[in-house]
Formats: C-alpha cells, sequence, structure tokens
C-alpha cells in the first residue's frame, strides 16, 4: 500500500468508525478507532524510512502494534514528549490492540466510543491531527 493509500486508509476508517458510533454500534466504533491510527502511524513509517509504499509483505512490517509501529516511525521520543491533552488522548487510543475484535457484544458504551473519536478528532490536540503533521 502506497503512502498516500495509507493516508486515504486513515480518514475512511474514521468514517466508518463514526458511521458504527452514529448506528449505535460502540464495540465496532471503538475497534475501528485503532484502524484509524494504524495506517497514519504506517504513513509515518513511510515517510521516515522514504518509501512509497509500506513493505507489509517483510515479517518486521506485518504489524499491528503501536508501540512497534511508533518505533518505526522514530516517534518514540515524540510521543515521550506529549503533554496535557494530546498525552491523554494518545494514552486513550494508544490502548488498543487487533484482538479488540473478540470483545463480548456491549463491552463498549456510548461515552468509550465518544471519547476515543474525541482522542482521534481533536482539532488542537487529537491523535489523527497529531499523526497528520508529521506523515
Amino acid at each position: 500500500m502506497t503512502h498516500a493509500e495509507l493516508q486515504d486508509l486513515t480518514g475512511l476508517r474514521l468514517e466508518e468508525a463514526e458511521a458504527l458510533y452514529a448506528a449505535q454500534k460502540f464495540d465496532g466504533c471503538v475497534y475501528l478507532c485503532g484502524y484509524v491510527v494504524e495506517p497514519g502511524l504506517k504513513a509515518v513509517v513511510c515517510r521516515t524510512l522514504n518509501l512509497n509504499e509500506y513493505p507489509e509483505s517483510r515479517p518486521a512490517f506485518k504489524i499491528h502494534d503501536f508501540d512497534n509501529l511508533v518505533l518505526l516511525a522514530g516517534l518514540q521520543s515524540d510521543v515521550k514528549a506529549l503533554s496535557g491533552a494530546l498525552k491523554t488522548n494518545w494514552f486513550l487510543v494508544s490502548r488498543w490492540n487487533s484482538t479488540l475484535r473478540y470483545v463480548p457484544r456491549n463491552t463498549s458504551g456510548q461515552s468509550d466510543a465518544s471519547d476515543r473519536l474525541d482522542a482521534l478528532k481533536d482539532p488542537n490536540d487529537g491523535v489523527l491531527t497529531w499523526l497528520q503533521t508529521r506523515w
């Protein structure tokens, strides 16, 4: 997937998460919020490593773990330096992992889904806003 496709996919996953929220499918919304961040981080990896395409087929890059993606993207210092609302938003969003797809129905409520969407979209301190300045 190209750098531009990863950026586009980030926006698409956000639209889908918002649609799930509007449909009151809060578990799916929370789960999909992670897939807003993942391609965003992979876009930063492409920029950092000067790659046109993310090398998903290589074992070291075939990951969903945010800590490892932050490392590959060269963002460890940036993440450690976060403060205030952005740090809080990063903490909330980064608790995601791909096993959330297995949570039982009604594990996440409206406030959890709303909090995650807000943590992504806040125009000043949103994780997506922060990522977009780095990709």
